[in-house]
């Protein structure tokens, strides 16, 4: 773990990983200010897991776990609300938080440690044949995907696109090493299998 700092949060139901990336619409108060000053400051923000809770309204309870978010790309949307598309860099633990006046989430964070890469090689050639076919799924028209390069960006990708219970890829966040990740995500399909 390296140094900690303050970021503001943003809890979501859809968990957002490293170089992955999701669309958002923004309406609530609290998080136009929170995008306004990132996109003035090109500043960075939060994302962590809901557990409990929603999206809108009251402070839910979030997962320890998160990753922050780059602004890639906002626009005015049709039905007048600002849309953003984001996406996941690093990974940090969530030690404490507190809600400003407007119910903005701010978080003590502190940053995993940088991941060794490791290479793709045919071990993995299952799962990298897994995830084209969930991409051509998830983005038919091939936007905004390329094909992972590391062993780290397929976990991620695969963690972000398999149709399996939130909490198993969530639990994901807290695991450093990406061959780690990858066994978890085979023990995942194992189980589907069996009840297939």
């Amino acid at each position: 773990m390296t140094t900690t700092t303050q970021i503001p949060i943003f809890p979501l139901l859809q968990p957002l990983f490293p170089g992955t990336r999701i669309n958002l619409q923004i309406f609530e108060q609290r998080y136009l200010r929170m995008i306004t000053e990132c996109l003035k400051k090109q500043g960075t923000f939060g994302v962590v897991p809901i557990l409990e809770g929603d999206e809108v309204g009251a402070v839910p309870q979030v997962h320890p776990w998160g990753v922050t978010a780059k602004i890639i790309d906002w626009n005015q949307l049709e039905n007048g609300l600002l849309g953003i598309a984001i996406e996941g860099e690093q990974r940090f633990q969530l030690l404490s938080s507190n809600a400003k006046k407007d119910g903005l989430v701010v978080g003590q964070v502190q940053f995993c440690v940088e991941e060794k890469i490791v290479p793709l090689d045919h071990t993995s050639e299952d799962l990298q044949e897994l995830l084209a076919v969930l991409a051509e799924e998830y983005y038919p028209d091939n936007s905004h995907w390329q094909a992972p390069q590391d062993s780290n960006a397929l976990s991620w990708q695969l963690a972000q696109l398999l149709p399996v219970e939130p909490v198993l890829p969530i639990s994901l966040l807290e695991v450093n090493d990406p061959l780690l990740r990858l066994n978890c995500i085979r023990d995942w399909l194992d189980n589907l299998s069996q009840f297939s």
